[in-house]
């Protein structure tokens, strides 16, 4: 019965057919791929250990006034940093990223269906390999698009028509 929710397909065996666009997959392939950056870092302080005429290049850099000896002009560098930000410095760096290089579209036919989802489109198989049998929720457009050779079926009328044809030998 068709437009029923759920419903059962009986399908010969060499069936091929593209039943629903939504069982549709992709398959990607990856590349690595060197980019650039940039970022701001924080710039080093001067300290004790640092020479006086850096202590005062650094200060010429970022116009700080001071003057004396090499604990002054560290103090004079600590107390603009109260007034300002640390400074920083930008920097450019490199890194790998994973990109998809290619994609690969497949469309699904009611084989793929049945080994993709095994547990979802559970195959039932006739004794004699001539037919299996699927449950499924194909919506009522998807059902109308299916070939002729494809019964659809309620649960009841499945189970009739495999106690009738799918005889053991």
């Amino acid at each position: 019965m068709k437009g029923q929710y759920t419903h059962y397909l009986i399908v010969p065996k060499d069936a091929t057919t593209r039943i629903s666009p939504r069982y549709d997959w992709q398959t990607f392939t990856y590349k690595e791929v060197e980019k650039t950056g940039s970022r701001d870092s924080k710039v080093s302080l001067p300290t004790d250990d640092d020479l006086k005429s850096d202590i005062q290049a650094f200060m010429d850099t970022y116009s700080i006034s001071g003057s004396g000896t090499k604990a002054s002009l560290l103090e004079a560098i600590d107390t603009w940093l109260l007034d300002n930000a640390h400074p920083t410095t930008s920097e450019s760096y490199t890194y790998t990223a994973t990109e998809v290089d290619e994609t690969t579209d497949h469309q699904a036919t009611l084989v793929d269906m049945v080994e993709r989802h095994p547990q979802y489109f559970a195959k039932r198989m006739s004794p004699d390999g001539s037919e299996f049998c699927i449950k499924s929720d194909l919506t009522f457009t998807e059902l109308k698009a299916l070939p002729s050779s494809i019964k659809v079926l309620t649960n009841e009328e499945a189970k009739a028509h495999i106690a009738e044809n799918w005889i053991e030998e």
